[in-house]
């Protein structure tokens, strides 16, 4: 399903497939309490997708790259994914 915090994006249409959380919005704007709540749950999950990407042969975890899709050479980024089929 298309993810709605994209309409009006160059992604509008595009399902979701990461999850980004600002650090310094997530302090910010989160209760303590929920803040340890949250990274006690997040870090188990991690570990799981963790665990399963090892017995499926691949690296336990991935890096990526984040850039906001209102940065002035967004346009430039996605030329050069998709002449490396890495858009869509």
């Amino acid at each position: 399903m298309p993810e709605s915090a994209f309409k009006g994006t160059v992604k509008e249409g595009f399902e979701r497939r990461f999850t980004i959380i600002n650090e310094k919005d997530f302090e910010k704007y989160v209760p303590d309490s929920l803040q340890e709540e949250f990274a006690a749950v997040f870090n188990n999950v991690a570990d799981w997708i963790e665990e399963g990407r090892k017995e499926d042969g691949k690296a336990p975890f991935n890096s990526y790259v984040v850039i906001n899709l209102d940065e002035p050479y967004i346009d430039d980024i996605i030329e050069i994914m998709k002449r490396n089929d890495h858009w869509g």
